[in-house]
């Protein structure tokens, strides 16, 4: 694996709970906002915060 997919697979890894939930709904199954709320139960304002929250992390990731 090269080293920009580890450090990537490593930000995942490291990524808090409620902002990974979102991102994997987001990224790996394809749901909207609306879709991902309604599944979590939470307000669409916070999928979006989470999911900005979650490629802040990406971004931001050191190992």
């Amino acid at each position: 694996m090269n080293r920009e997919l580890r450090r990537l697979r490593l930000a995942i890894d490291a990524m808090p709970d409620p902002e990974w939930r979102v991102f994997c709904r987001a990224r790996y199954c394809d749901l909207d906002y609306f879709q991902i709320a309604v599944e979590l139960d939470i307000a669409v304002s916070e999928v979006e915060r989470l999911l900005a929250s979650a490629m802040l992390h990406l971004m931001q990731f050191r190992e």
